[in-house]
């Protein structure tokens, strides 16, 4: 066979394998690439935040004292303080996803006092009838665990420190067998004060939160000014004291971020591409 033919025949097999190539590649199917999902947001820790905030208290008082209950047999019968609303502001920071910190200012409304006492001395009874108003401001430093998020809700716990200024305004003491009556002067009182905290938010958007809580707070003591009676004559007398406030308070709010990072965004992995 010459050397011109054996040249016709490999160019001849050379184009027929290229074609078979070419007819088979067009037979198979195109790439399947799966689709790599859009990756939400994820908050970013080291975020600041507002917050703002209104409730309603449930008040009580363990006891209250002066020179004259305190020397006589006097049993105390009730004791108690009426509701107040209050309304507050903090700023806090989020440290992580799971903890933040804030410090938060609050003013909680007059609260109505009423109590009644009974003695006797020996022969006789008698009784006292306490009546006054209180309020407060209550500033705090709190810390929050939050437990997780479940379709938006997030849980959480706290405790916080601080200090709280009781006011005792109004104080009088009626005692209706005797015809007497005592009165103090107005006093203001600086306590420390310490709060836990329970509740859950729910995400508005990504940077605003609607925030229900519940916080048991003690407040500390109180006591009124000097206690003066109807009678120049007798007196004047030492304060009477307010032992142990505590309060069962109830609260909504809402907390807004600001300057934290864009977003932490998840990683996926690479989506290796499939035939059919």
């Amino acid at each position: 066979m010459s050397k011109f033919r054996k040249a016709i025949i490999v160019a001849a097999a050379l184009t027929l394998g290229q074609t078979v190539t070419a007819n088979a590649a067009d037979l198979l199917p195109p790439p399947v690439v799966a689709p790599v999902p859009i990756p939400e947001p994820i908050s970013a820790p080291g975020a600041f935040y507002l917050r703002s905030f209104i409730g309603m208290t449930n008040q009580e008082v363990d006891d209250i004292t002066n020179e004259f209950i305190a020397q006589g047999n006097f049993t105390i019968i009730d004791l108690d303080f009426d509701s107040s609303p209050f309304i507050g502001l903090g700023f806090g920071y989020e440290y992580s996803d799971k903890f933040r910190f804030d410090v938060t200012g609050e003013y909680r409304g007059k609260s109505d006092f009423t109590g009644l006492d009974t003695y006797t001395d020996g022969v006789n009874f008698f009784t006292n009838e306490y009546t006054a108003r209180k309020s407060e401001w209550l500033f705090l430093a709190n810390g929050y665990w939050d437990i997780g998020t479940w379709h938006g809700f997030t849980p959480y716990v706290g405790a916080g420190i601080g200090t709280a200024a009781i006011s005792i305004d109004g104080f009088k003491d009626v005692n209706l067998v005797n015809n007497g009556l005592a009165f103090a002067s107005d006093n203001t009182e600086w306590n420390f004060a310490w709060a836990l905290h329970a509740g859950f938010s729910y995400d508005l958007t990504d940077d605003l939160k609607f925030d229900f809580g519940y916080r048991y707070t003690d407040l500390g003591d109180a006591k009124t000014g000097t206690v003066r009676t109807y009678d120049p004559s007798v007196g004047p007398f030492g304060p009477t004291k307010f032992k142990d406030i505590t309060s069962h308070d109830v609260h909504v709010g809402l907390r807004w971020s600001f300057g934290g990072g864009c977003c932490a965004v998840p990683v996926h992995e690479p989506v290796p591409i499939s035939y059919k």
